[in-house]
C-alpha cells in the first residue's frame, strides 16, 4: 500500500510518499511545494490540487495522512489567524481532492 503523509504549513506544503512493508517505510518521494508568490488563493488551491492530484494518479497513493504545521509561533495572533485561513482552505482543497480520488484516510 501507498500512502501520503503532507504537512501543511502557510507558505508551503512538504510531503512524503512511502509504501509500507510490514511497518518497514520505504521513502518513494519527499518533497515540498512552495506556494508561488504571484498566485492569488483561487489559484494557489488550483494548482495544488493539480499537483496533488497527479501525485496520487503516478504514485497509486491509498491513504493519506494531513497534519498542520506552524501552530506554535510566537507571533501576533492577527498574523495566525491570517495564516490558518489559507491553511484551513488548503487542507479543504486536500481533503476534497483524496475523497474524490478513492483516497482514504490513515491514522
Amino acid at each position: 500500500m501507498v500512502y501520503i503523509d503532507i504537512n501543511i504549513l502557510s507558505d508551503k506544503i512538504e510531503f512524503s510518499i512511502f509504501r509500507n512493508f510490514s511497518n518497514n517505510k520505504k521513502i518513494l518521494k519527499r518533497n515540498e511545494i512552495i506556494f508561488p508568490i504571484c498566485y492569488s488563493s483561487p489559484q494557489r488551491l488550483n494548482y495544488i490540487r493539480n499537483l496533488m492530484g497527479s501525485f496520487i494518479e503516478e504514485y497509486n497513493i491509498g491513504h493519506y495522512k494531513v497534519n498542520i504545521g506552524n501552530l506554535d509561533k510566537d507571533e501576533d495572533i492577527k498574523v495566525l489567524i491570517d495564516e490558518m485561513r489559507e491553511v484551513v482552505k488548503i487542507e479543504g482543497v486536500l481533503e476534497e481532492l483524496f475523497i474524490s480520488k478513492g483516497v482514504k484516510t490513515w491514522r
